[in-house]
């Protein structure tokens, strides 16, 4: 019986194993097709050093890492925007953003859409400029550490009440 039970469960990891890494074997084909598009397995491609790599390694925290990773994504979103035409490629491109969408936004379309409406907004337009400063203090208040300031505020009360109780 026990023997059974090793044998149903194995079967389970491999069914439940197998399209994600169908989907990761899908991805990494298709980054390698861009790849070979680019000729980005060329030595030169190293030359002055890499263009993402070494800004994520100064990022340790979790929080501060997203900052970042939100920029190279954006980078990428645009990318593959001036490559649409590109028919060779679509394939890879489409396949990459799906795994995007998946992982940086976790396969929510609302964040995803607000994130291209962020990146296509145009910086040289006055109206935009002038709707940006209007809103430049509520923005700058929403960045500010106000939840820091509640749990503080919670602990000092937290802590008055076990006083109290001795």
């Amino acid at each position: 019986m026990k023997y059974t039970s090793y044998i149903l469960a194995f079967q389970l990891c491999v069914i439940l194993g197998s399209p994600s890494y169908y989907c990761q074997a899908a991805f990494f084909k298709e980054i390698e097709n861009l790849k070979e598009y680019f000729n980005a397995s060329n030595p030169d491609v190293g030359d002055g050093g890499s263009l993402f790599l070494d800004i994520l390694k100064n990022w340790k925290e979790e929080s501060d890492k997203k900052i970042i990773q939100s920029q190279i994504v954006s980078f990428y979103f645009k990318l593959f925007e001036n490559l649409k035409d590109n028919q060779v490629i679509q394939k890879s491109m489409d396949t990459i953003k799906e795994d995007l969408f998946v992982k940086f936004f976790n396969s929510s379309t609302s964040k995803l859409d607000d994130f291209k409406k962020l990146i296509q907004i145009p910086v040289d337009d006055l109206q935009v400029q002038r709707k940006a400063i209007s809103e430049l203090i509520k923005v700058m208040n929403d960045l500010s550490p106000r939840s820091n300031l509640r749990k503080r505020k919670r602990s000092q009360g937290q802590f008055r009440g076990r006083r109290a109780s001795k």
